[in-house]
């Protein structure tokens, strides 16, 4: 107790920086100071090739730098990716190629509703749809001709 009345405020006992010299530091058993003391030992500088916090790293074919962003299908809209396939497979398969036209154009809307990549595979969906229809439809018109 002091002499106020009030409880004394104790300090836990612990090493704490040494009233006589600021290069060292001195055990304090919670009552008074002890003869144990230590140099300060500073931690050593942290190196500038690693950050101290984590680094996100993007997902794979997030950015148009990466060879992956071109060979990959990411980050495009669903329409796209299946105009581009429908007009490529349309190239021999001619009923699917209108169908390739329609994904495109579909595509196209998308992608600029979304903000998503996808343009460039809608476009060629739509140019090869284009092509495979006019493929087919000479097939059919030919074929049709010979028979008459």
């Amino acid at each position: 107790m002091t002499f106020d009345g009030q409880p004394r405020q104790s300090v836990p006992a612990g090493w704490y920086p040494d009233p006589a010299g600021p290069a060292s530091i001195r055990y304090f058993d919670g009552s008074q100071w002890t003869q144990h003391n230590s140099p300060v030992q500073l931690a050593p500088p942290a190196s500038w090739d690693q950050p101290a916090y984590p680094v996100p790293v993007p997902p794979v074919g997030s950015d148009p730098r990466d060879a992956m962003h071109w060979m990959l299908p990411l980050g495009r809209t669903g329409q796209s990716i299946t105009a581009g396939y429908l007009g490529l497979f349309g190239l021999f398969i001619w009923p699917l190629a209108p169908f390739a036209i329609g994904f495109g154009i579909w595509a196209l809307a998308a992608s600029k509703r979304t903000g998503l990549h996808g343009r460039g595979r809608a476009i060629f969906g739509i140019i090869t749809g284009v092509v495979g229809t006019l493929i087919g439809a000479s097939v059919l018109v030919t074929t049709a001709m010979r028979g008459y």
